[in-house]
């Protein structure tokens, strides 16, 4: 299995603080543009060459905090720009049209996730558990909610596998401290359900020793995975020569107990300390 390409939120985690800034010239052509978000941003999926030093091409979609850099181009349209990263931060400061080609035969562009904000309920599609019971994320309304997003075949140990890991840390936190047992609880969402079935997911929840009272694996209908990998903003793309590789971003949010987005990680340099200072946080608002 050849590793997947990553996606510019997991090279944030592994390469930049909070708090630096880096530039880099990009280039490659634009494949769809959506609406404005109700932070300002707009997202545009591009399939991008090479970026040098950062990462290798690749397709996904990126944000620009003015919608007036993509005045005159449009799905087709070649372009140079700067990609701007701020911390944990990413957006494109520069768009100029350098000519236009048509899309791509095979072109898989991301589809622009219809990203929840602070403050909006989450998705409740039914879902499976790892012992096989349909759940929804309103399941566990009184409770403040960890939710992120992995896969059971991830090769790349600092990946999904790392916030199986992170999420094991947070489960033991609330083991041991009674006061968290019934104000807590934790979910890990599979992105590849036609893989992750309930049985899949079964065996690997058991396998890193997911008490499902604390933490469970989420499984579900490709319509309903769907869904709700959207609003969470996760992107994935399923590598057509190896299909069993999906390049995909890393995306942990922390849910109040009423239901509603309180904020959401991209990448994985979050600690469980720090998550569990968050929950804390969001069971008390």
């Amino acid at each position: 299995m050849r590793p997947p390409a990553l996606l510019i939120a997991l090279l944030l985690a592994a390469g930049c603080s909070r708090t630096e800034t880096r530039q880099y010239p990009i280039r490659g052509q634009i494949l769809g543009i959506g609406t404005t978000r109700p932070d300002g941003r707009t997202e545009v999926t591009i399939k991008n060459d090479d970026i040098p030093g950062f990462m290798p091409a690749m397709t996904m979609p990126y944000t620009v905090k003015d919608r007036g850099l993509l005045a005159g181009v449009g799905p087709g349209d070649l372009f140079v720009g700067k990609l701007v990263l701020e911390g944990n931060d990413a957006y494109l400061s520069a768009i100029a049209k350098t000519g236009h080609a048509p899309l791509p035969a095979d072109a898989r562009a991301v589809p622009i996730p219809d990203v929840m904000q602070p403050g909006d309920l989450v998705p409740d599609d039914p879902l499976e558990d790892q012992e096989g019971t349909t759940r929804r994320l309103s399941d566990w309304r009184g409770r403040a909610l960890a939710v992120t997003f992995v896969y059971t075949r991830c090769p790349l140990p600092d990946f999904c596998p790392l916030l199986d890991r992170q999420f094991g840390a947070l489960q033991k936190a609330v083991k041991e401290d009674p006061a968290l047992h019934d104000r807590v609880h934790l979910a890990s969402i599979t992105f590849d359900p036609s893989h992750d079935t309930p049985a899949i997911i079964r065996a690997h929840a058991s396998a890193r020793g997911a008490d499902p009272a604390i933490w469970s694996y989420l499984t579900g209908s490709p319509a309903a995975i769907g869904h709700v990998t959207s609003r969470f903003g996760v992107s994935t793309i399923f590598e057509k020569d190896a299909p069993q590789t999906i390049t995909h971003n890393l995306r942990t949010a922390i849910v109040d107990r009423h239901g509603r987005l309180v904020t959401i990680y991209s990448g994985n340099d979050w600690t469980p300390d720090a998550l569990l200072k968050d929950l804390r946080d969001a069971y008390g608002r």
